[in-house]
């Protein structure tokens, strides 16, 4: 395998690891080397004694060729060893399966990658995709799949895995979240209408909270770097602020209404569930789904599991997000993404995902799951996520156009990491809403300047 080019945020970040144990991606036999056919398939007379007219049959083009995808929490795996049978069934080509812990993914790659013992595929994150560019561990996949397939994924899903104007990424589940309110617990409290902006929603909040019966207005996350932002950047965005200014070149966040948003955040923490620094999304979406929280910002995934439990999940309302002080709202896009990796079995792999990327298979990972499809052929193969009143996908889909999505920047994980050691500072008290954001604009600026 040839030598890859290191960014040197990834040598900085891998020279801290220990050693991890690898994937195999390795193959036997180049693709396309069919046998030669013989005997009457060919054309000509058996030459077996006793003139029999039996044939031989064709080598699959791929026969040989190993190749290993990592999917990430278990996500779609009975699905993915069906499919990985059938493909290897038509191809020959066969393809091993893993699962990795999402937390432990991000580091255990780029071990991976130090040692030149890559998965040939994996489920991944958006924000990953420049990073990977860069460091030469990914492979562009423009050329790789068919144009079919290149058309029939959304615009939006297609912009946020590009880099330049390549695709190096290619779009799988796609998260639209928005607001989920449990309308039974607000008509309880008197509340009339659900809120449409935070300033409503903090309002009400007071009502909705009452910790002698464990009840509580909202679920939230301050601690847990990635969902912290998961939870807070729909109020910055609400708040006409954003992760960078609009070349770049900067944060764009230690302003006034950055400042405003996260004072909002503290506010509302008064009320929220009181988790919420050792809580990840999931905690957030258990404490919505037993009843705990009246609120959170997430996706269909609770309710689908209590649709699969059988529960009843009819006192679930789901709306657009919040608005803020201007008028401003934004659903969060959450973007994991399909990467191939430079292993030299670039074009099998792309072959797999292709295989992979169908309303028979991940289409229906993604029924199943609540998430929202970005690819026109599952809106028309799959009747579910046509139907309005399928509550799992309809509200979500609606929501797309106006989702943001967070930068696909090299530094994002230390951009990500600063931001939200600041919003959990504030949250907690140990320091102002304005020197939260100042802490954290000044490290930004800094990464920012690096890239």
């Amino acid at each position: 395998m040839r030598k890859l080019r290191k960014s040197v945020s990834v040598i900085l970040s891998v020279a801290m690891l220990a050693a991890l144990g690898g994937c195999s991606s390795g193959t036997s036999a180049p693709a396309d080397t069919a046998a030669p056919t013989t005997g009457a398939a060919a054309g000509g007379e058996s030459t077996a004694e006793g003139g029999s007219a039996a044939q031989t049959e064709a080598q699959k083009a791929g026969e040989g060729t190993v190749i290993t995808y990592v999917t990430l929490g278990d996500t779609g795996m009975e699905l993915l060893k069906e499919a990985a049978a059938e493909f290897k069934n038509e191809t020959g080509i066969e393809v091993k399966l893993e699962s990795w812990a999402y937390s432990d993914a991000y580091q255990k790659i780029l071990t991976l990658a130090e040692g030149g013992n890559m998965p040939d595929a994996m489920y991944g994150f958006s924000s990953w995709t420049q990073q990977f560019k860069e460091a030469g561990y990914t492979v562009a996949i423009d050329s790789l799949i068919s144009k079919e397939l290149y058309d029939d994924f959304s615009p939006a899903a297609l912009d946020v895995c590009k880099v330049g104007d390549e695709l190096w990424a290619m779009p799988s589940y796609m998260s639209i979240r928005g607001m989920l309110f449990n309308k039974s617990r607000m008509t309880d409290a008197g509340i009339e209408k659900l809120p449409t902006t935070w300033e409503e929603f903090l309002a009400d909040a007071e009502k909705l909270t009452d910790p002698s019966s464990g009840k509580y207005a909202y679920a939230m996350v301050a601690g847990h770097p990635k969902n912290t932002l998961d939870c807070f950047l729909p109020i910055l965005w609400a708040y006409d602020a954003d992760v960078m200014n609009a070349d770049g070149t900067a944060n764009g966040f230690n302003n006034e209404n950055g400042v405003a948003a996260l004072q909002m955040y503290v506010d509302l923490a008064k009320y929220a569930v009181p988790d919420y620094g050792q809580a990840d999304i999931n905690s957030t979406q258990n404490n919505f789904t037993t009843q705990i929280a009246a609120a959170y910002f997430h996706n269909a995934q609770g309710l689908a599991a209590l649709k699969e439990a059988g529960e009843d999940y009819s006192w679930a309302e789901i709306t657009e997000p919040l608005a803020g002080p201007g008028g401003s709202r934004y659903s969060l896009g959450v973007m994991d993404v399909d990467l191939v990796f430079n292993t030299g079995n670039q074009e099998a792999a792309a072959k797999w995902l292709e295989f992979w990327h169908t309303a028979k298979y991940q289409g229906q990972v993604i029924n199943q799951a609540g998430f929202v499809p970005n690819q026109q052929s599952y809106f028309k193969e799959i009747p579910e996520f046509t139907d309005p009143s399928n509550v799992m996908v309809a509200p979500f889909a609606a929501m797309e156009p106006m989702a943001k999505f967070k930068p696909s920047i090299i530094c994002w994980e230390e951009v990500q990491k600063a931001m939200a050691d600041a919003v959990t500072k504030a949250v907690m008290g140990e320091i102002s809403a304005s020197e939260a954001m100042e802490m954290a604009g000044k490290q930004v600026d800094e990464l920012l300047a690096k890239q």
